[in-house]
C-alpha cells in the first residue's frame, strides 16, 4: 500500500475509536434512509425485498442497520475495524442480522456478482483518484447484473485553518496536521465521479451541481 493508504485507515481508525470512546454524536446515528435524500428512497425502491446489500465505508453503522432493519441481506466492511465491530454489537443489541466481510483498504472479500445493492456513502472522496478508481472496480466486481449502486460525495467546504495540508498531483488534500492528520479529502468533480463508473454501469439518477454541495449518483449495473 502507499503512504496515502497507511495514513488515510490511521485517521478513519483513531476518528471512529474516539467517537465511541467519547460519545457517538447523534447525527452519525442517523441514518440517510430516514427522512434523508430522495436519491436514497429511489435506491431502496430498486431492491427487491431480501435483496443482498453491501454497505462500503459503513461508519459506525447508522445505514447499515437502518436497512438490515428494512430486511434486507447486509455485509459491511471498513478500514475501520473498531467501527465494524460496534455496529455488529448494536446489530446484536437490535436482534438483526449482518455480516462483516474482509476488507484491508484494496480487496473487498466477497464473490464476483455476489450483491444486490451498494451504498458507497461520503467514502470515495477521501481516497486519491487512482485509488478511487481501484475501489470502482471492486464494487464492480462483486455487483450483481442490475445490481443497484448509491454513492456520494461531500461537499469541499475549504481547509480547516487549524489542519495542515498538501494538495497531492491528482489534487488530493492530504492532512498532515492538526485534528484531520492523516485524512485525505479529493473535491471531484461531477465528470470525475461519474468517469468512475463509466464501464459497467447506468447513471440513473443524480443530485447536486458542484463541489459546493453534496453529490450524490444512483447507477445501474448494465452488464
Amino acid at each position: 500500500m502507499t503512504d496515502e493508504r497507511l495514513d488515510s485507515g490511521a485517521f478513519w481508525r483513531r476518528c471512529i475509536a474516539e467517537a465511541i470512546d467519547e460519545g457517538v454524536p447523534e447525527k452519525w446515528r442517523e441514518s440517510i434512509f430516514d427522512s434523508g435524500p430522495a436519491i436514497a428512497s429511489e435506491f431502496l425502491d430498486r431492491l427487491a425485498d431480501g435483496s443482498s446489500v453491501l454497505d462500503f465505508g459503513c461508519g459506525l453503522g447508522r445505514n447499515a442497520l437502518a436497512l438490515a432493519e428494512r430486511g434486507f441481506d447486509v455485509s459491511v466492511c471498513d478500514v475501520a475495524d473498531a467501527g465494524v465491530r460496534y455496529c455488529e454489537e448494536r446489530a446484536a443489541i437490535g436482534d438483526l442480522t449482518l455480516r462483516s466481510v474482509g476488507y484491508d483498504g484494496h480487496e473487498i472479500e466477497l464473490a464476483n456478482d455476489s450483491v444486490e445493492g451498494i451504498l458507497a456513502w461520503s467514502c470515495l472522496d477521501h481516497v486519491t483518484m487512482e485509488w478511487a478508481r481501484e475501489l470502482a472496480g471492486e464494487l464492480t466486481r462483486v455487483a450483481r447484473p442490475d445490481a443497484a449502486l448509491l454513492v456520494s460525495f461531500d461537499e469541499d467546504k475549504g481547509d480547516d485553518p487549524a489542519s495542515a495540508s498538501e494538495v497531492l498531483p491528482d489534487g488530493t488534500h492530504r492532512y498532515f496536521g492538526g485534528r484531520r492528520k492523516g485524512m485525505l479529502f479529493r473535491p471531484y468533480s461531477n465528470e470525475e465521479i461519474r468517469s468512475l463508473f463509466e464501464s459497467g454501469w447506468t447513471l440513473l439518477r443524480w443530485e447536486g451541481e458542484d463541489t459546493t454541495v453534496p453529490r450524490r449518483a444512483l447507477f445501474l449495473r448494465s452488464d
